[in-house]
């Protein structure tokens, strides 16, 4: 396994408060960003689903599953019958 050492960084998000008493406007949280082709030659593509496991001290980032979307299947009965068969117009 190779190793990359990047820093946590922070961002301002505006603070939900309506209060103009309450200080600063902004609040400062922690922020990973990640960039750069070393990422693509692990896998890693623009606009793929990624997921996130963490504990204490410790994320772990690999791509998602691919979600499935569930076939429906149509079997023949008496109720809904084939549409094989031509059907003739008077």
């Amino acid at each position: 396994m190779k190793t990359k050492k990047i820093k946590v960084l922070y961002s301002s998000r505006a603070r939900q408060s309506s209060s103009l008493y309450s200080g600063s406007n902004y609040i400062e949280t922690p922020k990973i960003s990640m960039e750069g082709k070393w990422l693509e030659a692990l896998g890693f593509h623009i606009g793929d689903q990624l997921q996130v496991d963490y504990d204490d001290g410790e994320i772990r980032i690999r791509l998602a599953a691919p979600e499935h979307a569930l076939a429906m299947v149509c079997e023949q009965s008496a109720a809904y019958p084939s549409t094989s068969k031509k059907h003739s117009h008077k």
